[in-house]
């Protein structure tokens, strides 16, 4: 029985041969919808994550969607394309992100990853861009691989292609183009990283002992 406010998952499978794996442990806020439309697909949902709000939908087929255990998710989750796929790792949280696949191709989330609110990402612009004298389409769909440990704020977008390495925090409004190496913090459109050798820390944790007391022995500027 849901718990602590928390309500049974609203599941629609209008499909056939779809396989749907949900820990008895995850709780889900009032109106989570899950949707799933065509064949042989397949969504994974590990122990004790909590969906806080939102929707997970597979339309097409041969498609799969897997969150591991342990995360609080807010936002959506959509594969609508034939072979599309999201990989969610383990103790990641989301406050209101949209994670699309229009095409085939996977978009992977590493483990203790952190998204703020207002977050896009897909591996396709939805349209062609062809070029003129030949047909040929110039902006093909890529994946997106996201490492373990990344802090995304306030209004990323993370464009297809995008290389994330871990322990990377990418600032607010920022647009992920390519690569962003580990250890970096990446800003502006596109993102570019402005500092290296950095790791980040969900806690708020004040400054040191020592650098407090050297900050109160400032003598201040008199009037």
């Amino acid at each position: 029985m849901p718990k602590d406010g928390m309500n049974a998952i609203e599941i629609t499978d209008l499909g056939a041969n779809n396989q749907i794996d949900i820990d008895p442990t995850v709780k889900a806020a009032r109106g989570v919808q899950i949707s799933i439309h065509g064949r042989n697909n397949h969504l994974i949902i590990g122990q004790d994550t909590v969906l806080g709000g939102g929707m997970i939908e597979l339309r097409n087929h041969d498609s799969s969607i897997t969150i591991g255990t342990n995360c609080n998710l807010t936002g959506a989750l959509r594969c609508r394309a034939v072979n599309s796929h999201i990989r969610i790792g383990n103790h990641t949280t989301m406050m209101g992100a949209q994670i699309t696949l229009h095409e085939a191709g996977m978009i992977t989330l590493g483990e203790d990853c952190m998204l703020s609110g207002d977050i896009a990402m897909d591996v396709s612009d939805m349209h062609s861009i062809l070029d003129k004298e030949t047909g040929e389409r110039l902006n093909m769909p890529r994946d997106i691989l996201i490492g373990d440990h990344v802090w995304l704020a306030q209004g990323v977008r993370v464009m297809k292609g995008a290389r994330i390495g871990q322990d990377v925090i990418v600032g607010s409004r920022a647009m992920v183009l390519g690569t962003i190496p580990a250890h970096s913090l990446a800003v502006g459109a596109p993102a570019r990283v402005v500092r290296s050798g950095v790791t980040w820390d969900r806690r708020r944790l004040q400054p040191e002992k020592g650098f407090c007391e050297i900050e109160e022995n400032v003598v201040q500027p008199s009037n």
